[in-house]
């Protein structure tokens, strides 16, 4: 009783230390305030943002305190720097994140193109915040309330906010004991339809996904409609409807297969107004062009998404990945072949190149010929499997990359042609 009553003091004697700046949030059951630490000497520090949660609420925090608390690193979570119990209430006191939410961001983009840029530069990321909860803690840890406001952007990356309602999954539980969520982005298991696990997440990045791309919540019709909307490239809306399956079994099995479709998509994606579309046609202005309604005959299937932009792009996405590690293979032997030719020419020259000026030599096969050979090798990969690896590389399209490495060679050319001039004179 004396242990229990001297906690309880304590904790009033560190909430004293707190200066309320003011309310984010307040509801029956969380409150959420900006505070600063107040110092004996009158000095601040601060602002962290304090929650105080009711019992049954929270545990996530907990969770990711004592994780945080034993080194693990969490860069896409705020840093919790206190986190107790005080009678029925959870309290949380944690970094105040700087930045705008999601849903800022996407008000704040002129038309779809800038929506989609959006989506590339930050989707990726957001996906890696949530592979943190899943991926770095057992059981997974699942966030339940993905949704604009709860993603916050900045320049050093995309960090998520209140774990209030999130839960580790339980292995062998039929269905949630708590149902909450944000009803556009919550599935359907988490309104008593069943557990919630890590394809939960998955159903509300999907909502996220079309959230960015058409700048407004989803609705019932668009699920009916089978998300066709302005704005949301036919390989996108494949995507989007892949991860909000009803069925989670249906859906995408993790969050980073959910992000290796998204960047095999947008890596098919042209940067903008003139881009060829799924069917070889020229896009017009996504944010001008109207909706279409599917075909009466195809109901909203909620198939794969389909990744191609031409019929040669589709076949290309059609090709085995184990083949293309074969073809990868044997395209990286000759160019190491081409190469390792290249070094013999300039360190054993033949009869006629040794005749030639040292210099012009390295000019021709390691400035000219060895680039030109590993640009062409480059351009000839199937570049799947480094789309997926290196985000960077899935933001271009092959046409981007075709043109620069074409131009690279050209601009070689012209040096080497220039020795040539200078080595006959």
């Amino acid at each position: 009783m004396e242990d229990e009553l001297s906690n309880y003091l304590s904790s009033l004697d560190r909430d004293s230390c707190y200066r309320v700046d003011t309310v984010l949030k307040q509801g029956r059951l969380e409150t959420t305030e900006r505070v600063f630490f107040v110092g004996e000497n009158g000095s601040e520090l601060g602002p962290f943002v304090r929650k105080r949660l009711s019992a049954g609420l929270g545990s996530a925090f907990e969770t990711v305190y004592a994780a945080q608390r034993n080194g693990v690193r969490l860069p896409h979570l705020p840093r919790i720097v206190e986190c107790r119990r005080q009678g029925d209430e959870l309290v949380v006191v944690m970094e105040h994140v700087a930045g705008e939410t999601l849903a800022d961001a996407v008000s704040r983009a002129k038309d779809a193109t800038d929506r989609l840029g959006l989506v590339r530069r930050v989707f990726p990321d957001l996906c890696d915040a949530v592979s943190e909860l899943h991926e770095l803690f057992d059981p997974p840890v699942i966030h339940r309330d993905l949704k604009p406001g709860n993603v916050m952007v900045s320049p050093g990356g995309v960090t998520l906010i209140d774990l209030g309602i999130a839960r580790a999954y339980r292995e062998g539980a039929e269905q949630d004991t708590t149902h909450f969520g944000t009803r556009a982005y919550a599935p359907p298991e988490q309104f008593g339809f069943g557990q919630t696990d890590v394809t939960s997440d998955v159903y509300a990045l999907g909502m996220l996904l079309f959230f960015c791309l058409v700048g407004r919540d989803p609705t019932p019709g668009d699920r009916e409609g089978g998300f066709v909307a302005s704005g949301v490239p036919e390989g996108l809306r494949g995507v989007v409807r892949c991860a909000t399956e009803l069925d989670p079994a249906r859906r995408f099995a993790s969050v980073r297969s959910f992000k290796r479709a998204l960047l095999d998509v947008l890596g098919g994606l042209g940067e903008g107004v003139g881009e060829k579309g799924p069917t070889g046609e020229k896009n017009v202005d996504l944010a001008a062009a109207p909706a279409t309604e599917p075909p009466a005959t195809e109901p909203p299937t909620f198939a794969p998404p389909r990744t191609g932009r031409s019929r040669v792009s589709t076949l290309l996405a059609s090709v085995p990945p184990l083949l293309g590690l074969v073809w990868d293979a044997v395209l990286l032997a000759l160019c190491a072949l081409c190469v390792a030719g290249c070094v013999m020419a300039v360190a054993d020259p033949t009869p006629e190149n040794a005749q030639r000026p040292l210099w012009y030599l390295v000019v021709s096969y390691f400035v000219f010929l060895a680039p030109a050979f590993v640009i062409v090798c480059y351009l000839l990969l199937d570049r799947r499997p480094l789309r997926r690896e290196v985000p960077a590389l899935a933001r271009l399209t092959v046409r981007q990359e075709t043109r620069v490495g074409l131009l690279v060679i050209l601009g070689l050319f012209a040096l080497w042609a220039v020795a040539s001039v200078i080595a006959e004179a």
